[in-house]
């Protein structure tokens, strides 16, 4: 898990309140106005209705590629890249239907961490509801964030909390937190799942046997040190491009001077 960067106003066609002060020529496109519709709709119905009409309304193309873009086309929880990725709501939209398709609640999840998180939404404050007016329908796609401070969420939303210095991890892959969110967040989403931590520990074995073999091909001392900085500098160089898998395991890494044991423990 990274921090994501969100500009929320920066806000899909397809999401943007179907009113005539966000389209001064007087021409709302239809995807607007259908979204607009199904939200209001779901609004009087007072829940969410779960069903094609309304599902697709958050799954539009140019969402979904906007969130592929801010999320370099990762996982929010986990950072893996798979073929298939999820629009996924922070909020759940079963508990918040009027913020289904509100831009500033709207992430993107591989289908494991979208299953484990489902409704799993527990709060340390008291739960929000929503005050169906004028104002708020204009401002439907950022009023999710200005919930935090009366809820308080367990779930980290990765827009918004940072996990460099709270999450923990170990050299087999395996992650923590001393943080209760992020503790309430690994567990949810099984951050810690067997394949995830092996797929982490994999980076460093990887690492481990590129060193290895230059070690043994090298000639001389010299030559050792030469090709193991190519290799620690393109493990940092690698580390720095988001687009990546597992980046915050290889910022982990590479902060506790796992790679320097590494070359020490094959020296």
């Amino acid at each position: 898990m990274i921090k994501i960067n969100k500009d929320i106003n920066d806000i899909p066609q397809s999401l943007v309140p179907a009113v005539v002060e966000n389209f001064p020529n007087g021409r709302i496109p239809r995807p607007c106005r259908t979204t607009h519709t199904r939200r209001k709709e779901l609004i009087d119905q007072g829940e969410y209705i779960d069903n094609k009409n309304y599902n697709s309304r958050y799954k539009q193309s140019d969402i979904k590629e906007k969130l592929k873009v801010i999320y370099h086309g990762k996982c929010a929880f986990c950072e893996q890249k798979v073929e298939q990725l999820h629009v996924e709501h922070y909020r759940p939209k079963g508990i918040y239907y009027w913020l289904a398709y509100s831009w500033d609640n709207l992430i993107l999840a591989c289908p494991t961490c979208n299953e484990y998180k489902g409704v799993n939404f527990e709060l340390n404050g008291t739960r929000c509801s929503f005050d169906n007016n004028e104002e708020n329908l204009r401002n439907i796609n950022n009023l999710s964030s200005g919930y935090n401070i009366s809820e308080q969420p367990k779930m980290v939303n990765p827009e918004i909390s940072d996990p460099t210095g709270h999450i923990t991890f170990s050299k087999d892959g395996k992650i923590d937190s001393l943080d209760s969110n992020f503790k309430y967040t690994i567990n949810i989403c099984r951050l810690d799942r067997k394949y995830l931590n092996d797929e982490r520990r994999k980076l460093l074995d990887t690492f481990k046997n590129e060193i290895r073999a230059e070690l043994v091909g090298s000639i001389n001392e010299q030559e050792q040190r030469q090709v193991i900085e190519v290799l620690v500098r393109r493990f940092i160089r690698v580390s720095n491009d988001l687009s990546n898998e597992y980046i915050a395991f290889r910022k982990y890494s590479i902060l506790n001077n796992w790679l320097t044991d590494i070359v020490q423990d094959l020296n």
